[in-house]
């Protein structure tokens, strides 16, 4: 009998070693660019002078925001009303961010300094490297809200602490700015809002306050790539190799020998 060829001698060791589900450490590079959206969620969110209210408004500035955004970069969502909330951390799963961004319901008070200040503990956590340059790659808040605030902090006050930490945060004011009648529920309410305070805490901050035009914000979420090794099962990758080697030795033995081997 003809010996059997190099392919075929090759493919069951690496499907036994397969089987061990082996692991190796392999380099990534990673984005460490991070940006939170800040929605607020107070009942004067679902004032009707946006169309067809101040929070969905806020929800579709938010996916025209991520449609433009590097995709490598990590996004995480903070609420605020009545509570602020972390809904979701820092990542760069559009899909969970935009399902987390259409639960979002109107209701409360408007904690806006709380909601700053969840964000910043996202973006610059507390820690004993929190003062070392690696520790404070690119990152920024964007913030969709009416400027009402009537609970919590005072949102200037918060201002520095972002400032310090180098969070810029910029503004997408959202409502009339003389306030407005809207019917909420089943009454009548006046609903205020603030852009001159959202003005200021993006002033303080080194943000600025946006539109419909987001490219301010891209430029200052530029990458800050890094290495790094992370284990990888080579388990799927020793499988097809084989079965490709098995594949190899049999068209080898049709072609030169006329057989199926």
């Amino acid at each position: 009998p003809r010996p059997l060829g190099l392919a075929y001698l090759l493919a069951p060791p690496l499907l036994l070693l397969a089987a061990a589900r082996p692991e190796a450490s392999l380099p990534w590079r990673e984005n460490l660019t991070r940006v939170v959206l800040v929605v607020d969620t107070s009942h004067s969110m679902a004032a009707d002078d946006e169309k067809p209210n101040r929070l969905e408004r806020a929800k579709a500035l938010a996916q025209a925001f991520l449609r433009g955004l590097d995709p490598s970069v990590r996004v995480g969502l903070v609420s605020f009303g009545p509570q602020a909330v972390l809904v979701l951390s820092p990542t760069t799963d559009r899909k969970a961010l935009l399902e987390a961004l259409q639960a979002l319901r109107p209701g409360g008070t408007s904690p806006l300094g709380q909601g700053l200040l969840q964000a910043r503990r996202v973006l610059r956590p507390e820690g004993p490297e929190r003062d070392l340059p690696q520790a404070k790659p690119p990152a920024a808040l964007l913030l969709l809200s009416d400027g009402a605030a009537n609970a919590g902090r005072d949102p200037l006050e918060v201002a520095a602490e972002l400032t310090r930490a180098g969070l810029p945060v910029f503004v997408r004011p959202l409502g009339d700015p003389r306030g407005t009648v809207s019917r909420i529920g089943e009454g009548l309410f006046f609903v205020p809002a603030d852009p001159m305070r959202l003005l200021r805490l993006a002033q303080a901050t080194g943000g600025s306050v946006l539109q419909e035009d987001f490219r301010p914000l891209y430029q200052a979420l530029k990458p800050h790539r890094v290495w790094r090794h992370r284990p990888q099962e080579l388990s799927q990758a020793l499988v097809v190799a084989g079965f490709l080697l098995f594949a190899f030795g049999a068209y080898r033995t049709l072609a030169l020998e006329g057989r199926w081997p």
